[in-house]
């Protein structure tokens, strides 16, 4: 079956041109054109034709966001400075010494371990923040006071489960002054439950339906909406296969966006599943143990 393509619709000659200039100027990453044939090679036909099947892969991929090393840099300096602000402002603090006085008793630590990534995260946090490496604190070892602010940094929460389990886990029941959860990524479902449990929300992007690649308000397919459901029965019918439990990534995430250290699972899997597939963005697994855990957190910040 051929797929009846918009006129207006790039072909692949096109796209891989785009991706090669994204790639350069933006992504900034060792990825290169036979790595792009290397994963459309995936697609074989099962479902449409081979070429049409590539050439939405192409648009899909497209529509991809990728976190360099100086966007993460960045995103976690303006992280920093709204956070700073927020405390500022809530304290009512206005002379330089109350403001260094309470930063003194802020704790520092990751949302889940450093097999996820955590401690890679707060290494970019802290250099950009200069924060003294004494501020910060493993999940199960935040030694709080009715005077602290705890502060657990992460890279995106889309449905706030993450964040939830590891407030219940650590801090639900231990004295501190204020709690936030600062992110680079945050979905609307996500911030309203962490709110209502008292827990203050600073994120850089927030993300909805429009993000969502096959959704009705989607961003991908607002051009060609004739094709957004076609296009979403094949990629489900890939993901079907190669990440049975969750084909169009957790809780049906459908979302195009990862990080130069690892790309989550909300994603699509056809970007980041090895399950006799070939990624474009390979996705990181969890270590399994105490040494492994405590050597990737250490190593970092």
């Amino acid at each position: 079956m051929a797929i009846d393509f918009p006129d207006n619709f790039p072909n692949i000659e096109q796209m891989l041109g785009i991706l090669q200039k994204t790639i350069e100027k933006s992504w900034k990453i060792e990825i290169d054109i036979d790595d792009i044939y290397s994963w459309l090679n995936n697609f074989t036909g099962q479902f449409c034709d081979a070429e049409d099947e590539k050439r939405i892969a192409l648009w899909i991929l497209c529509n991809y966001t990728y976190y360099n090393p100086d966007d993460i840099n960045h995103l976690c300096k303006i992280l920093y400075k709204n956070f700073l602000h927020d405390v500022i402002v809530k304290n009512n603090l206005y002379e330089e010494d109350s403001i260094e006085k309470e930063l003194k008793n802020v704790c520092f630590s990751s949302i889940g371990s450093a097999s996820e990534s955590g401690g890679l995260l707060l290494y970019h946090f802290r250099q950009q923040a200069n924060i003294s490496i004494d501020r910060f604190f493993y999940p199960t070892s935040i030694d709080s006071t009715s005077e602290n602010i705890v502060v657990f940094i992460d890279d995106a929460t889309l449905s706030g489960g993450t964040a939830l389990r590891t407030f219940f886990k650590n801090v639900e029941n231990i004295p501190y002054k204020s709690i936030y959860y600062l992110t680079i990524i945050a979905s609307k479902e996500a911030v309203e439950k962490l709110s209502e449990k008292g827990i203050n929300v600073i994120y850089c992007t927030l993300v909805d339906e429009r993000n969502k690649c096959f959704s009705d308000a989607s961003m991908v397919f607002y051009r060609f909406p004739e094709l957004k459901d076609l296009v979403k029965n094949i990629i489900k019918n890939y993901g079907e296969i190669i990440e049975h439990e969750m084909p169009l990534g957790y809780k049906d995430g459908e979302y195009c966006f990862g990080f130069y250290y690892n790309t989550p699972n909300n994603s699509l899997p056809i970007f980041w599943s090895s399950n006799n597939w070939k990624p474009i963005f390979a996705r990181k697994e969890k270590l399994q143990n105490a040494k492994q855990l405590h050597f990737a957190a250490d190593r970092y910040i």
